[in-house]
């Protein structure tokens, strides 16, 4: 490949790197914000001198460097432009919802007593809630500043972000030990099925769906199913709510089994019945069954699941599963749910006792009124929260 046209383009992604790193601002006005800016900066220092030794090898005249200066320059390009895409935003747009955002989030870190530093939080996401692992940051849509029947999605966000951090101390180890315990549950159900540890009940055309089934599993529904866990474990009862919520207003299909594709998350209705033994598990009998009301009576709206959606998502593993992350979260010491209430009946103020209060406020009333109380509830949550991130 032609040298010249490599060493030029390197050039290029430093420069790139380094007008980035000039946008970076110096004080980002949030604690949070200003962990984002200075591992933005510390990630394109990084890309920046890997790129400087490509080129300095490239200029020893060496052609056999050719394939290492390319990947340099390909890795480059992966790590700057995550910084620019995911790191940047929610240092350039720090609306007032943002800051508030921001504070709700660094609540609920710190109650809960994670390992790793709390999360940016920026408001440009077009795509509901999502956390972006290399940068540290959870993306919400604009508008979830004003309202809070999805704001238990932070949990879910950061269970993601506790499952892959690098820091580990003994609070984490002990909840992640769940995960694992549950990764063992699935391979054990699974060799059952196709007849790993002895005969299949599965007709043979089945079984490599099976398979399929049992991969996914190990590849992403195991990590979706602990997030959702956690949360719960975290946020009480809200989360099962919030997910009943997201699913009445966007899912097409709660039974969705992609067989032989790429499915990231669990099928909607499996969710549903793998938080419903969670809430038993966690003491919440009550408000299970009132989710389990509402989600039997969509569901009747929903049509029928494929022929082998139950080799997906049995009951009885999802059991074993709850039975194997909540009780490994219990034992963790990593701090979960303490109940209703609030300050107004001598409870514990927390976030996540708002967000249940303002849940209990939407299904209890009557009338029409619910959204004046919301605006009081977020009042009473922006005055906490920014106390708590003080």
């Amino acid at each position: 490949m032609n040298v010249g046209y490599l060493r030029h383009t390197i050039l290029d992604q430093i420069d790139r790197a380094q007008s980035l790193a000039d946008e970076i601002p110096r004080r980002p006005g949030h604690a949070a914000l200003g962990r984002l800016a200075a591992s933005c900066r510390a990630m394109l220092e990084d890309e920046v001198r890997l790129l400087e030794e490509a080129l300095s090898a490239l200029g020893s005249g060496d052609a056999s460097r050719a394939a290492e200066a390319l990947a340099a320059i390909k890795r480059g390009a992966s790590k700057i432009g995550a910084v620019e895409a995911y790191g940047m935003p929610p240092l350039h747009c720090q609306s007032e919802q943002a800051v508030f955002l921001n504070d709700v989030l660094t609540a609920i870190h710190s109650r809960i007593g994670l390992p790793f530093p709390s999360p940016a939080v920026s408001c440009t996401s077009s795509e509901y809630y999502f956390s972006h692992l290399l940068t540290n940051t959870v993306y919400v849509p604009l508008s979830e500043a004003a309202f809070l029947l999805h704001m238990p999605d932070f949990y879910h966000e950061l269970g993601h972000l506790l499952l892959v951090h690098p820091t580990r101390d003994t609070k984490s180890r002990l909840a992640l030990a769940g995960a694992a315990d549950a990764f063992g549950v699935i391979d054990k159900w699974y060799r059952r099925q196709v007849g790993g540890t002895g005969r299949s009940s599965l007709p043979v055309p089945l079984r490599d769906g099976v398979k399929w089934m049992w991969s996914q599993w190990k590849s992403s529904w195991i990590q979706e199913a602990f997030c959702d866990l956690f949360a719960l474990f975290a946020a009480g009862p809200a989360y099962a709510y919030s997910n009943l919520h997201l699913v009445l207003k966007t899912d097409d299909d709660i039974y969705a089994l992609c067989l032989f594709t790429d499915q990231e998350h669990p099928a909607s209705e499996a969710r549903m019945r793998l938080l419903d033994a969670g809430m038993r598990l966690l003491g919440h009998g009550r408000e299970a069954l009132e989710v389990r009301n509402e989600w039997d009576a969509m569901a009747q709206l929903c049509g029928s699941p494929p022929p082998e959606y139950n080799h997906a998502f049995p009951s009885q593993l999802l059991q074993e599963i709850a039975g194997a992350i909540i009780p490994a979260l219990g034992r963790s010491g990593l701090r979960g749910y303490s109940g209703a209430g609030g300050m107004q009946d001598g409870g514990e103020n927390t976030v996540a006792s708002i967000l249940n209060d303002a849940w209990r406020s939407f299904l209890d009333r009557e009338d029409d009124g619910y959204r004046s109380l919301e605006k009081d509830l977020a009042a009473k949550l922006a005055a906490m929260s920014c106390r708590s991130a003080a």
